[in-house]
C-alpha cells in the first residue's frame, strides 16, 4: 500500500512539474526559475532524464505550433546549400533565416559550455531566481514602448541571440528575453515572435541531447518521465497560443507585474 501511494505521489509530482514547465517555458515568466522553486518547496531534485523529457515536451509543442515555419526553414537551408556552387546560396531573406538562427544560437552555446561546471550552484539558488525574475520584469515592461517595422538582419539576430544566452540563469525567461530584445531592436511583432520561437529549437535540442546522453534508457522511459513529457507538451501548446494572442494585442508588458511580485517575494522570504 505504501509503495502504491509513493508511486502515485511521484506521478502527481511529475504531472505538476510538467504542467509548470509547459506553461512557463513559453509564457515569459521563466520555466527554469519556477522549476527550481518547486524543487526547493517539494524538497526534491528531478533527475536529468525527467528534466530532459519535460523540455522535450515543450520542444515538441513549438515544433507543432510553428510546423509550417520549421518546414520553410529546413527547406530554405537545403536550397541554400544546393545553391552554394552558383554563388547565390543565401541571398533572399527566407534563405538567410536559417543562418540567422545558427548565428543566434552561438552565444547560448558558448555561455552554456562556460558555465557547465557551475550548474549546481546556479540552479540551487533561490536568490538567483529572484534577481532573474526582476531582470525579466524590466525587459518585459520596456516592450510597452517597443516595436517597429524592421526586418531581421545579422545585427538583430545577434542581439536576440545574446538575450537568449542570459536566459541560462534561472529566473530570466528565454521567451521574455528574446521577444523583448527583438521588439526593442525594432523588429515587427510577427517577426520578433517567429524568430524567438524558431531560435528556441536548436537551444532546446542541444540541451535535450546533453541531458539524455547521461541518462540510462530505463530511467528515461519510466512512467513519471512520460507523464512529465505529455503534460508539458499539452500545456506548452496552450501557452504558445495564449502568448501569441497577448503579443498581437501589444500586452507583453503585463507579465512584468507578475515577475516583480514573485521576484520580490522570493528575495524577501526564501
Amino acid at each position: 500500500m505504501i509503495e502504491v501511494l509513493e508511486a502515485a505521489m511521484e506521478i502527481a509530482q511529475a504531472l505538476i512539474l510538467g504542467i509548470v514547465q509547459g506553461l512557463t517555458e513559453w509564457l515569459p515568466i521563466s520555466s527554469s526559475g519556477h522549476l527550481v522553486l518547486l524543487q526547493i518547496i517539494l524538497l526534491s531534485r528531478s533527475s536529468a532524464a525527467f528534466i530532459a523529457l519535460v523540455h522535450a515536451g515543450t520542444l515538441l509543442a513549438v515544433i507543432v505550433a510553428f510546423g509550417r515555419d520549421v518546414f520553410k526553414v529546413i527547406k530554405s537551408f537545403l536550397e541554400g546549400i544546393s545553391e552554394l556552387p552558383k554563388g547565390s546560396a543565401f541571398s533572399s531573406p527566407e534563405r538567410k533565416l536559417p543562418l540567422y538562427i545558427l548565428i543566434g544560437t552561438v552565444p547560448v552555446a558558448v555561455l552554456g559550455l562556460a558555465l557547465a561546471k557551475y550548474v549546481d550552484e546556479i540552479f540551487g539558488s533561490s536568490k538567483i531566481v529572484g534577481v532573474g525574475l526582476l531582470i525579466t520584469a524590466a525587459l518585459l515592461y520596456s516592450t510597452k514602448w517597443a516595436g517597429g517595422e524592421r526586418l531581421l538582419d545579422l545585427r538583430r539576430a545577434l542581439i536576440v541571440g545574446l538575450a537568449q544566452s542570459i536566459a541560462i540563469f534561472p529566473g530570466i525567461s528565454r521567451s521574455g528575453a528574446t521577444i523583448s530584445a527583438a521588439l526593442l531592436s525594432g523588429l515587427k511583432r510577427e517577426e520578433a515572435v517567429r524568430y524567438s520561437f524558431l531560435l528556441s529549437i536548436p537551444a532546446l535540442t542541444g540541451f535535450l541531447i546533453l541531458e539524455l546522453i547521461v541518462s540510462p534508457v530505463q530511467e528515461i522511459l519510466n512512467p513519471e518521465n512520460l507523464v512529465g513529457l505529455l503534460s508539458s507538451f499539452i500545456t506548452g501548446l496552450i501557452a504558445i497560443k495564449f502568448l501569441l494572442s497577448v503579443i498581437r494585442r501589444g500586452e507583453l508588458h503585463l507579465f512584468s507585474y507578475y515577475c516583480v511580485i514573485v521576484g520580490i517575494a522570493i528575495l524577501s522570504l526564501l
